[in-house]
């Protein structure tokens, strides 16, 4: 199932990346224009819902089926008609857009439908590797231990939306409803994907041939599972999971418990790491690193909810999304696809990464002038420094997108034309 999960991941961002250009070209000065206001809200839930959310747990269920060798079959047919469901209600942009944070909503049937069975195939998929992971959780290899990390926040993930929804309240009062149904499981989540990223940062490491390791680092990843506990504590510890005192205590478990942590390891990495420009895989560990280090000084350097959020959480996030776009050549390579990378394995990393690198300056630049999160147009500023950040942005933009279609649309031609083959290589046997 392997391959399936690749090939589910490799379409949901793909289509997540399409609905990024629509939201980031609708509020880049000199184009926005053209594209529909009203769409706005749904291109912006498709692409965090399709290219964040589904794109990364997808892969992540493909990682713990690679080192447990666990049968997730059923799993994967529930998250593909999840998978299906979602990209249908943003694509058709109906229902109500609540633009709530981690698992922004589109208050529809088609979308509940779909977000149940992608979370159920997920759940499903993390509890049929449990019992193998378990033993790797003091592993002294960091590749095991990280994966084995992400199954059981994966579990505490999905059962911290019970006391969320029990804390939730009216439905009808949509957006603080969903913020305070995803606000814990969401903050998990982020978890979950500093300890794949610490997979995909040992990984390339790995390809690269580098053998160092420090072994006391393994003790440290419980901290990832211990304030993941906590923020699975927030909506029964306290009676609004979104009121101040909740999310001070949110905010600072999620610092010292993830970004602690995450600084030694990216301290190892580099101890180990010599950059070689031509390697995809030195590139992509370079760029992950730098994406992940500049969404944090972001944060570091105080943020307020405006573009300079979207700013942070896009460089700690694209940093995993980058690493994990190039552990997919080597995976094209495991699966008999190809034998030889072609030169868009080698182009394709630095137009994505340096592409991110100029959005989330723009994002950041405009964000301190005061351009709002989650806005249509430019009609909010006339001021020349906010307008230049967005073209930045805009500029951004276009070199993520297109390097995020190369990237796609190789990796597709190589899984398509692999099937073809061995359907061939079956029909004359």
């Amino acid at each position: 199932m392997e391959k399936r999960w690749f090939l589910l991941s490799i379409v949901s961002l793909g289509l997540g990346g399409f609905l990024a250009f629509v939201v980031a070209m609708a509020r880049t000065p000199g184009v926005y224009q053209y594209f529909p206001p009203g769409y706005f809200y749904y291109a912006l839930i498709g692409h965090v819902d399709l290219a964040i959310v589904i794109f990364l747990l997808s892969f992540t269920v493909l990682v713990w089926s690679r080192v447990y060798h666990a049968d997730t079959k059923v799993a994967f047919y529930l998250s593909l008609l999840g998978f299906l469901g979602v990209a249908l209600s943003a694509f058709l942009g109906k229902g109500t857009a609540v633009s709530n944070n981690y698992l922004p909503t589109i208050v529809h049937p088609i979308f509940f439908g779909g977000i149940i069975l992608f979370f159920c195939g997920f759940t499903l998929g993390a509890f049929s590797v449990l019992k193998s992971s378990i033993r790797d959780i003091i592993s002294p290899d960091p590749i095991k231990n990280a994966v084995s990390v992400s199954v059981m926040l994966g579990i505490l993930m999905m059962l911290a939306v019970i006391p969320s929804y029990l804390r939730a309240g009216d439905p009808s009062n949509v957006y603080i409803f969903y913020e305070r149904l995803f606000w814990a499981p969401g903050h998990i989540h982020q978890f979950l994907n500093g300890a794949m990223l610490l997979y995909a940062w040992y990984y390339l490491l790995a390809l690269l041939g580098s053998e160092k390791r420090l072994n006391f680092l393994r003790f440290i990843n419980l901290s990832f599972l211990i304030f993941g506990f906590l923020l699975f504590l927030v909506p029964v510890l306290y009676a609004d999971p979104i009121s101040m005192p909740a999310k001070i205590f949110t905010e600072v478990s999620y610092a010292v418990g993830l970004g602690i942590p995450m600084f030694l390891h990216a301290f190892n990495v580099i101890k180990g790491f010599k950059p070689d420009v031509k390697n995809p895989f030195s590139s992509a560990l370079l760029l992950s690193l730098s994406l992940y280090f500049l969404g944090v000084l972001i944060a570091y350097a105080g943020i307020k909810a405006d573009l300079r959020v979207p700013a942070h959480y896009h460089g700690t996030v694209t940093s995993l999304t980058l690493a994990l776009m190039v552990i997919s050549y080597k995976l094209v390579q495991e699966y008999g696809y190809t034998q030889r990378l072609s030169a868009i394995s080698r182009i394709q990393p630095y137009l994505y990464g340096v592409g991110m690198i100029l959005f989330i300056l723009g994002l950041y630049f405009a964000g301190r002038g005061g351009a709002p999160r989650k806005t249509y147009g430019t009609g909010y500023t006339q001021d020349p420094a906010v307008l230049f950040s967005l073209v930045i942005m805009g500029i951004g933009t276009l070199m993520a997108v297109i390097g995020g279609v190369m990237f796609v649309l190789y990796i597709l031609r190589l899984l398509l034309r692999g099937q073809a083959y061995h359907g061939l290589q079956e029909d004359k046997g």
